[in-house]
């Protein structure tokens, strides 16, 4: 976005936002992008800050989907800035010191509650292309936080606008001096004026080209767009389904006669903000829920891979463990014939007692006759206390591969990208754990997660889990006993919970429930699917497992037809 079209898109935001709303709360988004949850009088409103292209600048959407992570600056955000109000909105250059820098200054004013203390904190969003960078700063322009890495500005540090030249402005100079600019070579027009970015500096010579390549009507046309820029039209340029550039003013050169079919729409919008929405919800936000996926599903199915050759191994390990009778066999063997076996044996001859075969057993020539029967002896100890443990591996990998293939399932059939995740082990969340308490004061105030429920009817609520923290969530946070748990029987689904506000749960409610929990399963498309239920009380998580993985008990089952 050049710097005319964010100086619009602010004017129009500072507008909007006039009534200083207060901070909600702030949390991530996908990428180098965060939000704050904004209370204005219209209600919630989620202003989004992104650095990422194509959609890189900020903007105000009714809804924003929360990704369930939880950054350093969001954490700082939601420490230092809940209810406190957003309190000026501003571009941190000024124009008459020839400052044109795309870098976006918000001022928010915290009043202690207590005592009515003030204490004032700003976000610098400089949308600067590649080394675009936000800071959370404190009254004295203190750096506390920001998101990347790539610029000069260090946490601790003052803040300072990025280096740049000392621009003319467009809006005080008279023609004769835009002449003067406008008489250099066209490359060093974006470093003497201001607000001439390369797209515009090529629209100038889109134009010109019919009525001469003069200095005067450089800047006559130049006039010519600033003029444009004042009108409520925004045009939005797109390219098989890519967004080509957003405006203030019409980008005729797009339409440049090529060899190449040009395949350009335009679509005008009345503000730069409901441009910035249309290219989130239509352009950027579908393409990066289907990269997401893949690349969340390529993962899991690593994971899974890696799961199905452990098991492999372990029964491997337990077809060589149950033969643990042949060493005891072996050892006594070896006792009953001590007489026959000299010093230095490496094997010998014997009659099986079993099979009434004569069998040949390998002896270590370095020991007594007595320490091989031991060795035989300890191997069928070993192998005994072997079946047991492998059994138990193989049930916990086989339980681990059930809960990986439902996460794979979740991923490929999640709509939204907060459905979207990949839940850490144990021990990585336990790390995480201490590392957010060690990072957090007493009096961090971090967002909860919230899920609302999918329906509700006849007094019932159903909620249905997305992804693995989301059943855990419902399951074991929401479910309370009594509430009814579903799950389609042995196959990757959503945990579904029931509960019942009022009155006691029918058996029409419970079809809901298993219906919900069929269509949210791996057998959605099948005719008939058995869905098991159970009051929540008898859901448990595995110990060691991952998010969402259960056992249960006292279950019944119910055959839902589908359509």
């Amino acid at each position: 976005m050049d710097y005319i079209t964010l100086k619009k898109h602010i004017l129009d935001l500072s507008s909007v936002l006039k009534s200083r709303p207060i901070v909600v709360r702030a949390y991530d988004r996908s990428g180098r992008s965060i939000f704050l949850r904004l209370k204005t009088d219209e209600g919630i409103k989620d202003l989004c800050i992104s650095l990422d292209f194509p959609n890189q600048g900020l903007w105000l959407s009714n809804h924003c989907d929360e990704v369930e992570k939880n950054s350093l600056i969001v954490r700082s955000l939601n420490r230092l800035l809940i209810n406190s109000r957003l309190f000026n909105l501003e571009l941190a250059g000024k124009e008459e010191e020839g400052q044109f820098d795309r870098v976006v200054k918000l001022h928010f004013v915290h009043i202690d509650e207590y005592f009515g203390n003030r204490s004032d904190f700003y976000i610098f969003c400089e949308f600067t292309g590649r080394i675009s960078d936000v800071f959370f700063c404190d009254g004295e322009f203190k750096i506390l936080d920001r998101i990347s890495r790539t610029s000069n500005n260090l946490v601790g540090n003052l803040y300072r606008l990025p280096d740049s030249y000392k621009l003319m402005s467009p809006y005080s100079s008279d023609k004769e001096q835009q002449k003067t600019v406008f008489a250099a070579p066209s490359e060093e027009w974006v470093n003497k004026i201001g607000a001439v970015s390369p797209i515009m500096t090529r629209e100038i010579l889109f134009r010109s080209s019919n009525i001469g390549d003069t200095p005067e009507n450089y800047s006559d046309i130049f006039r010519e767009i600033l003029d444009e820029c004042l009108s409520n039209t925004v045009y939005l340029y797109k390219k098989e389904n890519k967004l080509q550039a957003i405006s203030v003013f019409e980008l005729k050169h797009l339409f440049e006669q090529k060899t190449e079919p040009l395949n350009i729409e335009l679509i005008h919008f009345k503000s730069v903000n409901e441009a910035m929405n249309y290219v989130e919800q239509e352009l950027v936000g579908p393409k990066r829920l289907v990269q997401e996926k893949k690349r969340i599903v390529a993962q899991l199915n690593r994971s899974l891979k890696q799961k199905k050759e452990l098991l492999d191994e372990q029964f491997k390990l337990k077809t060589k463990y149950e033969n643990s009778d042949k060493y005891q066999n072996l050892g006594n063997l070896i006792i009953a014939n001590l007489y026959r076996i000299k010093p230095g044996t490496v094997h010998f001859e014997a009659e099986d007692w079993n099979s009434g075969e004569t069998i040949n057993i390998e002896l270590d020539p370095s020991k007594t006759a007595a320490a091989n029967a031991k060795k035989f002896f300890n191997l069928h100890k070993k192998s005994k206390r072997g079946v047991i443990e492998v059994e138990k591996r193989i049930q916990s990998l086989q339980s681990d591969i059930k809960w990986l293939e439902e996460q794979i399932w979740l991923a490929e059939n999640a709509e939204i990208e907060t459905w979207l995740q990949i839940e850490e082990n144990t021990k990585t969340k336990r790390i995480e754990k201490n590392k957010e308490k060690n990072t957090n004061n007493k009096n961090s105030k971090n967002p909860k997660q919230v899920i609302k429920a999918t329906l509700e009817e006849n007094c019932c609520k159903y909620y249905v889990g997305h992804n693995a923290r989301q059943n855990d969530h419902i399951t074991f946070k929401i479910g309370k006993k009594g509430d009814i748990w579903f799950h389609a029987n042995d196959v990757p689904g959503a945990h579904v919970i029931l509960k019942k506000i009022e009155g006691n749960i029918t058996e029409e409610d419970i079809s809901v429930g298993a219906r919900l929990a069929a269509i949210n399963s791996f057998a959605k498309n099948s005719s008939k699917v058995p869905v098991d239920y159970t009051d929540v009380s008898n859901v448990k998580r595995i110990p060691n497992g991952g998010a969402g993985q259960v056992s249960y008990t006292n279950q019944h089952t119910i055959m839902v037809v589908l359509p």
